[in-house]
């Protein structure tokens, strides 16, 4: 038994050398190890990505971005809760309050085939009259506090049902700021480690990184104007140190998918898009009333921007479905509700986009399902409204933030954003504001240095 224990202990102290950081104390529950240092980043990540992790968490410390890894295991064994989502979140608010934190990333998606997951998830229960009765949220993670500050596990009423719209009380801020890859297997794990490092270490000064790609249509055919450009529109112009390809449908400039392909071929920092979602495409509304998909998950490997990956506003529903995958078929079959045969393809586009090799984004910001846009100025301020509610105002709100306020850090860009949303939007009352805030999440590294670093 003596002789079980030391190894264990040799075992766990070779393990948390090798990532430079004391992650746990063995000694006690629910608490991290006090150490006299601080981190900016944890990475919570299965054990079996962490030899391929290693490289990224050389690179950020590197950088000064002091950063650790915690293992699921290592949290399921020190800490409790009523499911690992709970664990996970415990832990997240000891290291912000032991390390004081500022940037999680979650580091991990579907197991094989679809059962169980590397880093765990929580569904909000938030049935908005869509057929979808619940979806993903990784602000659950981010929010830790209510506002007297005690810690918010998102069942106020305690009956171990998270986030159930009128029975709930949630406070909806961020404490810190929360990205997740949601990576399926070790070779998604390395191209996306390897991308990040690319990014950050070659970006600086190159002047494709000044390109904004925006994709825009006729969102609302029935109603005058072109929703979708007019978004595209007011959130462009606040990249005055950018230039702008507009493609839209109203100018004949998005015919298809070859267009998108071209533009961002070129290498460009950005790409923004507001017409129409599904799991896996992109669809434009055309002026006559009919609509084109503009882009699919098959287009992916047409994609040859190597060195040159755009962080991507994808504005449109479900993109960031991240829980698709062939085995959900039996989900239709067991008459599962919310499933739709979309939701039987191996990968979200959203993700695709991002763990695509060589290619492709270095982070999407999107939604995990339906979102809601808006026509016509109600307000008649000059201002579409579809560019002032709802995943609207959350896509402009982006460029803003980056252009007028000079947050550069993409995790940053996202908690303000959604920190805003949460101040001006009736979150709490109004249940279409309260699931925009919560079903926009970041597929991406939460500390990444947006144009790299200098």
């Amino acid at each position: 038994m003596i002789r079980k224990i030391l190894s264990w202990i040799l075992l766990g102290t070779l393990f948390l050398s090798s990532i430079g950081a004391v992650a746990f104390s063995q000694t006690s529950t629910n608490t991290l190890q006090t150490t006299t240092e601080t981190y900016d980043m944890i990475i919570i990540a299965p054990e079996t990505f962490s030899s391929h992790i290693k490289p990224l968490l050389d690179h950020k410390n590197s950088h000064d971005v002091k950063t650790c890894l915690l293992t699921t295991q290592e949290i399921y064994t020190k800490y409790q809760g009523r499911d690992a989502a709970e664990q996970v979140k415990y832990a997240i608010k000891d290291a912000k309050e032991q390390w004081n934190i500022s940037y999680v990333l979650l580091l991990g998606g579907l197991k094989f085939l679809g059962i169980g997951w590397y880093v765990p998830v929580r569904y909000s229960q938030l049935d908005d009259g869509s057929g979808n009765s619940m979806f993903l949220t990784d602000l659950y993670f981010a929010d830790l506090y209510k506002e007297n500050g005690e810690f918010d596990d998102w069942d106020s009423n305690g009956d171990s049902i998270f986030a159930e719209w009128g029975k709930d009380t949630l406070d909806l801020t961020p404490d810190v700021a929360i990205g997740r890859l949601p990576c399926r297997n070790t070779r998604e794990v390395d191209n996306v480690v390897e991308k990040i490092i690319t990014y950050e270490t070659q970006t600086d000064g190159s002047s494709w990184f000044h390109r904004m790609v925006a994709i825009g249509g006729d969102s609302f055919p029935a109603y005058e104007g072109y929703e979708g450009e007019a978004t595209c529109d007011v959130a462009t112009s606040f990249m005055t140190d950018f230039s702008i390809e507009k493609l839209y449908t109203s100018t004949g400039k998005l015919t298809g998918p070859t267009d998108i392909i071209s533009a961002v071929n070129q290498g460009c920092g950005f790409v923004l898009t507001r017409g129409k979602g599904g799991q896996d495409r992109i669809r434009m509304g055309l002026p006559e009333g009919s609509e084109l998909i503009a882009f699919q998950n098959k287009h992916v490997s047409k994609l040859a921007n190597k060195d040159q990956y755009p962080i991507c506003v994808l504005g449109e529903c479900i993109h960031g479905k991240f829980d698709v995958c062939t085995r959900n078929i039996l989900k239709i079959i067991q008459n599962t509700t919310g499933y739709t045969w979309y939701d039987c393809i191996y990968e979200c586009i959203a993700w695709k986009l991002v763990a695509e090799k060589n290619a492709g984004m270095i982070a999407t910001l999107t939604n995990t399902n339906i979102c809601y846009g808006a026509p016509g100025d109600s307000d008649e301020n000059g201002i579409p409204d579809d560019a002032e509610q709802f995943g609207g105002f959350l896509a402009v709100e982006l460029f803003r933030l980056y252009s007028q306020e000079g947050i550069h850090t993409l995790g940053d860009l996202h908690q303000q954003a959604l920190t805003n949303y949460a101040s001006q939007f009736p979150v709490h009352t109004d249940k279409n504001n309260c699931k925009s805030v919560q079903e926009f999440i970041l597929l991406g590294d939460p500390s990444l240095q947006i144009g790299g670093y200098l």
